[in-house]
């Protein structure tokens, strides 16, 4: 019951995603990419809504099955929910809008701190918190880095979501913070060079994103892999 109630009310915000495109101030003139497509137009897709819907149920059923405690359930509904919105817009834009990412953070956390009242555990509040700081930290240092030396690993987007996913992690343990961010980067590597070299997507950078989302979600099954071997 929890994972079918987490799937349709995932799938709900999923759906809204055009919506929230259509109503999203395009980036400031001096940082607009002159072959930016528009978020009004990414929004008018064909079966756009139906087909953020479904990975969005499909991500929160996933989550809802790994977690051990229901009162945790909510955060991923809202992360993969928002989740699917900004991997949409990540893949087409190589963008991930701060209005979007920074409300996540907020409900998010205001979920995470909900989560740990109604269990009665302080400690999963806490160790969110850490998680997010020590993500966050580490992901602006490789920015910082890529920037300098690399010409750009990832975006300033990705250090902010690598916060929020870190903060909706760090609720169910360590384990998945390590795992999740990690399987991010696999998926990155691998996939996107693979898609790179097919021409899927360009071969001069692609999204992060939608990668980072993926990962976490792998995250969140950690633990019953773990268990079941």
């Amino acid at each position: 019951m929890t994972v079918a109630l987490a799937a349709v009310v995932a799938a709900l915000i999923g759906a809204a995603g055009p919506l929230v495109l259509r109503r999203l101030p395009e980036p400031p003139e001096p940082d607009r990419d002159p072959d930016k497509i528009a978020y009004a137009v990414l929004a008018a897709r064909p079966l756009v809504s139906w087909a953020l819907a479904a990975a969005a149920a499909l991500m929160a059923g996933v989550a809802a099955w790994a977690i051990d405690d229901p009162e945790l359930v909510p955060v991923w509904v809202l992360v993969t929910g928002v989740g699917s919105w900004l991997a949409y817009i990540d893949w087409h834009t190589r963008l991930l809008p701060f209005a979007v990412v920074s409300r996540l953070y907020l409900g998010t956390l205001l979920l995470v701190a909900v989560g740990a009242l109604l269990l009665g555990d302080p400690d999963v509040l806490v160790h969110a918190i850490v998680a997010n700081v020590v993500v966050y930290v580490i992901f602006r240092v490789l920015h910082w880095a890529g920037s300098r030396f690399f010409g750009g690993a990832f975006g300033y987007g990705d250090v902010r979501l690598s916060g929020v996913l870190a903060l909706a992690l760090g609720a169910l343990g360590r384990s998945e913070v390590l795992v999740g961010i990690y399987a991010g980067f696999v998926l990155g590597a691998v996939l996107g060079v693979v898609l790179a070299r097919l021409r899927i997507v360009d071969p001069q950078g692609y999204a992060f994103g939608p990668y980072m989302v993926a990962g976490a979600v792998i995250g969140t099954a950690w633990g019953p892999v773990v268990h079941a071997t």
